[in-house]
């Protein structure tokens, strides 16, 4: 009987390893990732913020690169969204504004259509939600050399797939437009690095 049992033992491991597919391996790497997205993070108010205002100020650096060419290709735009868990948005402070935004970031579109009226500097901003679900980063575009090699094709093509106004009457120091890139508290949280934490903290008490 002991010898029977052994034999259907022995039998079924065979058929177990014949059955399965090592050619297959699992990506580990896409796993730790998960992994840390998994973990339990204290991660309070203002470090959210700070780590916002790091990819944010990250985010517009690359994005004001090759500056006509990002948006008339928008692959970069679109790796850039789908890293992050963002949403892009390029225009000018007035055409960018929209009820469902609510009231504190339609103020603060506000504050940046006044200054560029103004000739006052601009600087970049983060507003909470009124839902406190997202974080809006926001970053001027002053104009420099930016569209000095761009055709006129090409300059038409960039008004029509973003909220800039007229490029007519432009001079250099002009507010071009805003980048605006809503964040979603619950990613940040997730796509945080733990270890970044302790820099973060730095960056707050500065």
């Amino acid at each position: 009987m002991k010898k029977l049992t052994f034999g259907i033992g022995l039998l079924a491991l065979t058929t177990g390893l014949q059955s399965c597919d090592f050619s297959k391996r699992v990506d580990t790497t896409a796993a730790v990732k998960e992994l840390k997205e998994r973990q339990v993070k204290r991660i309070n108010s203002a470090q959210i913020t700070a780590q916002v205002d790091d990819w944010g100020k990250k985010i517009t650096q690359d994005l004001n690169k090759s500056f006509v060419k990002n948006i008339l290709d928008t692959r970069v735009i679109d790796s850039l969204q789908k890293t992050y868990r963002i949403g892009i948005e390029i225009g000018s402070p007035i055409k960018l504004q929209n009820p469902a935004l609510g009231k504190k970031v339609n103020e603060i579109l506000d504050a940046y259509q006044y200054n560029a009226e103004n000739h006052l500097p601009q600087i970049d901003n983060i507003q909470m939600s009124e839902d406190q679900e997202h974080l809006y980063f926001t970053s001027p575009i002053v104009l420099e050399n930016q569209l000095k090699s761009a055709s006129k094709t090409q300059l038409q093509e960039l008004l029509t797939k973003t909220k800039i106004d007229s490029l007519d009457f432009r001079k250099k120091g002009d507010l071009l437009g805003l980048w605006m890139i809503k964040f979603s508290k619950k990613d940040v949280i997730r796509l945080v690095d733990v270890k970044q934490l302790s820099k973060l903290n730095t960056k707050i008490e500065q």
